[in-house]
């Protein structure tokens, strides 16, 4: 079984470590090649990769050279993460007889990319309403943090990139009664915009945006942080969550993705809606340090892992080929 990933950005975030983990799990018992931009084929260190100039989705040019690349390299399966590697792997699909899966990163105004595929898997549930035939497989925490448990005396974190969706500007509004230590954790095209916005509130002394901390170094943060807030206006998973619970920090969050089925509803707060954020804020923050997260985080190393979540995907990939016999 040759296993090939697609993946079409050129930074490295959260689909595209969770490719990494993925097939780095997955290297004992099948062949993995990541194929991706060349400007972090750096960041899969162990995991055999190639550069394929994609470019456009749509380009037939681009497709015939990426079919050539899979049946000179004998790929049983190409495993199409997101929706443009998706587009992509529909073309493959139409001129090739390689069985193509997709997964669904998040959410998307139409799952048209994700149709008419061999496998479809979803992070979360919602992301595959509608699809027939489509698994679930949720995300996993971080494999390489030890999952230290936290000091908690640090300052209550936010992590991602800083984008409209992440719903950073409702966060640092929301704050504005709250007297604790915030950081804010990533680099994005929103940055000078909340950077001014924490001016403009008054909040220069209690917030702080953090943007040379890169992925390997953040389990520094989680091992004495406070608390963690999830302020996405949607989500796939989020990842943060996940790895938050595994270092038994608390976490507060509005309704999207996974969440629901990680933390309390009481914990939660409505996506995109300012004052429902602000009120679990001014609730709850004074209560983290009561918050006990040694239950959640035992069913979460038993559910969300990623050697349960490589024996799932293993299960499809064997499944269609089996059925290809």
């Amino acid at each position: 079984m040759k296993i090939a990933h697609l993946i079409s950005s050129k930074i490295f975030a959260g689909i595209e470590q969770h490719v990494y983990e993925l097939a780095s799990s997955m290297s004992d018992i099948s062949d993995q090649v990541i194929i991706c931009d060349e400007s972090i084929h750096a960041q899969m260190h162990g995991v055999k990769t190639t550069s394929l100039n994609i470019g456009s989705r749509y380009s037939p040019l681009n497709t015939y050279k990426l079919i050539k690349y899979l049946h000179r390299n004998n790929i049983s399966i190409l495993h199409c993460h997101g929706a443009k590697a998706s587009t992509i792997g529909k073309w493959v699909k139409t001129f090739s007889n390689i069985k193509i899966v997709s997964t669904i990163h998040g959410h998307k105004k139409n799952n048209y990319a994700f149709t008419n595929m061999d496998a479809v898997i979803g992070v979360n549930k919602k992301l595959i309403n509608g699809i027939p035939g489509s698994t679930y497989i949720p995300n996993w925490f971080n494999p390489s943090h030890a999952g230290e448990s936290s000091t908690r005396k640090g300052p209550i974190i936010s992590i991602g990139r800083l984008e409209k969706v992440k719903g950073f500007d409702h966060l640092i509004r929301s704050w504005v009664n709250i007297d604790k230590q915030l950081e804010i954790i990533g680099s994005g095209p929103e940055e000078e915009k909340l950077n001014q916005l924490i001016i403009d509130l008054a909040l220069t002394g209690r917030i702080e945006i953090i943007t040379n901390c890169n992925y390997n170094s953040i389990e520094n943060k989680y091992k004495s942080a406070s608390g963690l807030i999830v302020s996405s206006l949607r989500e796939g998973g989020p990842r943060v969550a996940l790895e938050a619970i595994n270092h038994e920090i608390p976490v507060l969050a509005s309704r999207v993705g996974m969440i629901p089925d990680l933390i309390p509803s009481e914990c939660l707060s409505e996506p995109n809606d300012q004052n429902s954020l602000q009120t679990l804020l001014e609730e709850m923050v004074p209560l983290l340090p009561q918050l006990n997260m040694k239950g959640i985080k035992a069913a979460l190393i038993e559910e969300y892992s990623v050697s349960k979540a490589a024996k799932k995907t293993k299960e499809i990939y064997s499944a269609l080929l089996n059925a290809n016999s």
